[in-house]
């Protein structure tokens, strides 16, 4: 069956995070320090990174009691540090820590998204961006790239592709409930989160506004369990974009799903029509 819906992650998937994320780290640190009523945290925040690289399938982003992905990019390595230093951090503070201070981000695309974004937008394809960021800043990134097609780039803001909890657009939907509560992948310590409702109603609102299904839909990230896990389990193709901190479940993880993964964002120009 070809490709009719693309659906394309944003941060470290169009973007080099590790640039993107230089300011929103230092503020990020700063912000968590005052939450913590500390002066500074540099002490502590090298110790505990320490400890959350030497075991990422223990560490991650915690909401809702849930560990919900691991540390494979600066945003989700300062909140899986956060939630080290804090166990209790209420969820509400998790999730202001990045949104206020993704604001501090700065616009680094990778050399080949102009490309791949014109391509897509010009081929016989929907074409969304879905992402956890500020709609309004993803989209003034987008309009600072330029790209030929601009105007017919769809974006989803605020998905919440982190929240484990019923989908509140779609509920009761037959394809939801038919969801395991989780996933396992070979090589990988814990299983993974599936029924992300928040992140399923931003799909299934593709689908409904395109007439498309999963199983002509090709869905692009660079974290295999924020992004692809649960696009697999519904019957999605995937693409892994991966990076200098992808780990070897995730490309498991996508192998088993029947997708492909690697390091240059054009390959995903070779799957559509």
């Amino acid at each position: 069956m070809p490709i009719r819906t693309v659906i394309l992650d944003f941060d470290g998937t169009c973007t080099d995070v590790e640039r993107e994320a230089e300011g929103f780290l230092v503020r990020y640190k700063q912000d968590l320090a005052r939450v913590l009523g500390r002066g500074e945290l540099e002490a502590d925040w090298a110790a505990a990174e320490s400890a959350v690289l030497a075991a990422p399938a223990r560490h991650g982003m915690v909401i809702g009691g849930h560990l919900v992905a691991p540390p494979v990019d600066p945003y989700l390595l300062a909140t899986s540090i956060s939630a080290l230093l804090e166990p209790e951090l209420p969820d509400a503070e998790t999730e202001r820590l990045f949104k206020e201070n993704y604001r501090f981000t700065t616009t680094a695309f990778k050399p080949e998204t102009r490309e791949v974004v014109e391509a897509l937008a010009a081929a016989d394809v929907a074409f969304y961006i879905v992402t956890n960021s500020d709609p309004a800043t993803v989209s003034g990134k987008l309009d600072s790239l330029a790209p030929a097609g601009r105007a017919s780039i769809r974006l989803h803001g605020d998905a919440r592709k982190f929240l484990v909890a019923e989908p509140v657009v779609h509920p009761g939907s037959a394809r939801f409930a038919a969801l395991a509560a989780s996933h396992t992948v070979k090589g990988w310590e814990r299983p993974i989160h599936t029924r992300r409702g928040h992140y399923f109603d931003a799909l299934e609102s593709i689908w409904a506004e395109t007439g498309t299904s999963p199983a002509d839909t090709l869905v692009v990230g660079d974290v295999f369990e924020l992004d692809l896990a649960l696009p697999g389990v519904l019957g999605c193709r995937l693409h892994l974009a991966s990076g200098p901190r992808t780990l070897d479940y995730e490309r498991v993880g996508t192998a088993a799903f029947g997708g492909t993964h690697g390091n240059d964002l054009r390959e995903v120009l070779r799957l559509i029509p």
